[in-house]
């Protein structure tokens, strides 16, 4: 039994795509969410005081008691634009985002080669839950980019947090803990390095999935976490700037570290501080802001527009052929998943033509996070504009209901997409705890989806469907030899598709 659901009663299932276990039912996952992460925007000015007065019972300055509202609970566009405009925001916080927007992440491989065939491999298996294959493969890329002759130090960091963020299970938990070791053993001063507080995260939730975890010993680290990134004050302290938008793994943590601090109090004795206002803090000093007060596009609202213009195209529907006959409340997330991986396709096919998307190759630089993750993110936030999303639908009509649900996001003031986004972001980094329905369906779907990408990519898993191994803790995930693939039958019109 997993060492998580042993201890802390949960099934891991680290990024929830899909589907709102619980008691409120897989249909309800498009639905407005039953529990409402610590997040929210202030509707003051940024760099003003937070006014308790307009947020009424929301928070009581007496008892810094607060309820959880969403992002948008009290999103009003015309202030949150005005905040945006902050000429005063922008001088304070220039030299900071001039440093992040420098931050470019590059790997040493060519274009067609085996360690970029793994890496999309190894993204998109994380995307869709594969962990055991995605953790085998990012260890795989990392002990390459630690053994290159080459300094490619950014590109080693952001895949030893990739390998931390799929270590569910404790054999790859150890191996984890110890590259986040390696890696930053010593940091030097010239590298925008992760701060304090997301690698002390990363080795906590580490930690979490060990056989010698413990849930008091968990709980009293995530609390020593956020004591130090809070001030006297109650205010947050610097926590990471280190990309050129957001970083989305440090915003996650510090949600998720919030979350559980904030369990640890009642109304008797409430934390001196709201972690409403210290999310809104974080958020609104990531560089993003900036390019929203100058009406800069930045790769989520490229991606989204790229969404919705492959989605009209004429492109073949993936997994027509997958042996997937899903009942009536797993047909939304099967939905998604063909919409997703369609997507995914086309930007495959694109990269492997050496003409990517321009959102992809700034996605890491500029959100922290792995291309694939950010397409499945606006992939569900597409499809959950849709109508009739658990009805039996044709695959041109699929395509054509996700075209039109991306369109009904481009209309939205891109202030607000941002605040959709990270609301949705989230809530499918969430722990869920499956039931055996559902457990059973994601292992047929798991299988469909590795005889998918090992056919896309033409590589050989570490994993292979039909295979549902767990005991990757006697595999050498070192020693998987390089799979290399021919190139893909690209047409004189694939510039046209950017």
């Amino acid at each position: 039994m997993n060492v998580m659901e042993k201890k802390f009663g949960i099934v891991q299932s680290k990024r929830q795509y899909g589907y709102r276990f619980e008691k409120w039912g897989v249909k309800k996952y498009n639905a407005n969410e039953k529990k409402a992460p610590h997040i929210s925007l202030s509707p003051g000015g940024i760099n003003d005081p937070m006014d308790y007065g307009d947020i009424g019972a929301d928070f009581d300055p007496e008892t810094h008691s607060s309820s959880q509202h969403t992002l948008s609970d009290r999103y009003d566009p015309d202030t949150f634009m005005a905040a945006v405009g902050s000429e005063k925001m922008e001088h304070d916080e220039s030299l900071d985002n001039q440093r992040a927007a420098k931050l470019v992440i590059q790997y040493p491989w060519a274009t067609g080669s085996a360690e970029e065939a793994n890496k999309l491999a190894a993204d998109f298996c994380a995307a869709m839950l594969d962990d055991i294959n995605a953790f085998t493969l990012y260890s795989k890329l990392y002990e390459a980019l630690a053994t290159s002759n080459q300094s490619f130090s950014e590109a080693r960091e952001f895949i030893a947090v990739s390998c931390a963020r799929v270590a569910g299970i404790p054999d790859n938990a150890r191996n984890a803990r110890a590259i986040l070791a390696r890696e930053w053993t010593e940091t030097s001063t010239t590298r925008i390095s992760y701060s304090p507080f997301v690698l002390s995260m990363l080795k906590t939730y580490v930690g979490s999935h060990q056989e010698d975890s413990d849930k008091s010993t968990f709980v009293k680290e995530i609390s020593r976490n956020i004591e130090r990134v809070v001030g006297s004050d109650g205010s947050l302290q610097e926590v990471s700037r280190k990309y050129s938008s957001i970083d989305l793994v440090a915003f996650f943590f510090l949600n998720y570290a919030l979350e559980i601090y904030d369990d640890c109090f009642d109304d008797s004795n409430p934390p001196n501080f709201m972690t409403e206002h210290l999310l809104n803090e974080f958020i609104t000093t990531q560089p993003f802001m900036e390019a929203l007060r100058h009406e800069r596009p930045s790769p989520l609202s490229l991606c989204l527009r790229w969404c919705e213009g492959q989605l009209r195209l004429n492109h073949h529907v993936a997994l027509q052929d997958a042996q997937v006959q899903p009942s009536t409340d797993m047909r939304s997330w099967w939905h998604n998943i063909r919409v997703f991986c369609t997507l995914w396709g086309v930007m495959t096919h694109l990269v492997r033509a050496n003409c990517a998307p321009e959102w992809y190759t700034q996605c890491e630089s500029a959100l922290g996070i792995p291309p694939s993750e950010l397409l499945i993110t606006l992939s569900w936030m597409i499809c959950a504009e849709t109508t009739a999303a658990d009805s039996v639908i044709s695959d041109a009509e699929l395509l054509t209901r996700a075209a039109d649900g991306a369109d009904k996001l481009l209309h939205r003031d891109e202030s607000q997409l941002w605040i959709d986004f990270l609301n949705k972001f989230t809530w499918m980094n969430e722990l869920v705890n499956p039931g055996d329905a559902e457990k059973s369906f994601e292992a047929l779907v798991q299988d469909e989806l590795r005889k998918y990408v090992s056919e896309m990519l033409r590589v050989q898993l570490p994993h292979s469907a039909g295979n549902q191994a767990t005991g990757v803790g006697q595999v050498d995930f070192f020693d998987f030899p390089q799979h290399g693939f021919g190139d893909f039958d690209m047409n004189s019109q694939m510039n046209f598709y950017r």
